[in-house]
């Protein structure tokens, strides 16, 4: 299999838009805006998504990279990276946050979407990265486990 990240942006079209229709509205403490999002609109949320890497850190947001991860071509989950962080992120969310399509769950992509995503965060120049699960999210704890993470509650 062909695993590889591409930095959203524009010009993606149905097929992304369709994994965005396969992940829940909410659950696990996130939310999937593009969830019943019309596909007209597809566009304009691409584009406010990616501008949140020029955001400042505030209690409701962080600069953020985001993520498609393709596997042998097909989108099968989301990958966002914040690349700054206070201590208030650090206690409840942390450096980073995925989503797998539905379909595709129970598969491995997690684990290899974070594996990834730690590649990019060194090539940012990460030293210390923080991540969480929430909790009763047992295959989010072994993502991050199995990526070398440490769950400390």
């Amino acid at each position: 299999m062909h695993y590889v990240l591409k930095e959203l942006n524009v010009n993606m079209g149905k097929e992304e838009y369709d994994m965005y229709q396969d992940i829940p509205a909410k659950e696990s403490g996130s939310t999937n805006e593009c969830f019943g999002l019309p596909y007209e609109k597809f566009e304009d949320y691409l584009q406010k998504e990616i501008n949140r890497k020029y955001n400042k850190v505030t209690f409701d947001d962080t600069p953020t990279i985001s993520y498609i991860m393709y596997v042998d071509k097909r989108p099968i989950g989301l990958l966002c990276l914040r690349t700054e962080i206070d201590e208030n992120w650090k206690k409840w969310s942390g450096n980073f946050y995925y989503r797998v399509r539905v379909s595709d769950r129970k598969k491995g992509y997690g684990t290899k979407m974070l594996e990834l995503g730690l590649k990019e965060f060194r090539k940012l120049g990460f030293k210390e990265i923080y991540g969480q699960s929430s909790a009763g999210n047992t295959a989010s704890g072994k993502v991050i486990e199995n990526n070398g993470g440490i769950l400390l509650e």
